[in-house]
């Protein structure tokens, strides 16, 4: 298993329209058969952060799913309302 954590930081106020097209994405996401997990969580602490829990069958699933043209269209929509992204772990599965 192959797993991202990442923060994204939106322009004032655009938390929640960011949160909505996530979480759209979300629900594709975890239709495909690669995809384990996806979810969405707004901070606590930072008025427009919002990190993104995915955990993917292999780093290679989730390359491809990048490549997708819902994907590219989700991150099309997202793009203009984001000041900041940062990938905040990258991990991988040992039990």
């Amino acid at each position: 298993m192959y797993a991202l954590i990442g923060k994204l930081v939106t322009k004032a106020g655009q938390r929640d329209r960011l949160v909505a097209i996530l979480s759209e994405a979300a629900r594709e996401m975890e239709a495909t058969p690669d995809c384990e997990s996806y979810r969405v969580h707004v901070s606590l602490d930072e008025a427009d952060t919002v990190f993104v829990y995915e955990v993917w069958r292999s780093e290679d699933a989730h390359a491809a799913s990048l490549s997708l043209a819902e994907v590219r269209a989700y991150i099309d929509q997202a793009k203009p309302i984001l000041e900041q992204m940062e990938r905040i772990a990258t991990l991988e599965l040992r039990t």
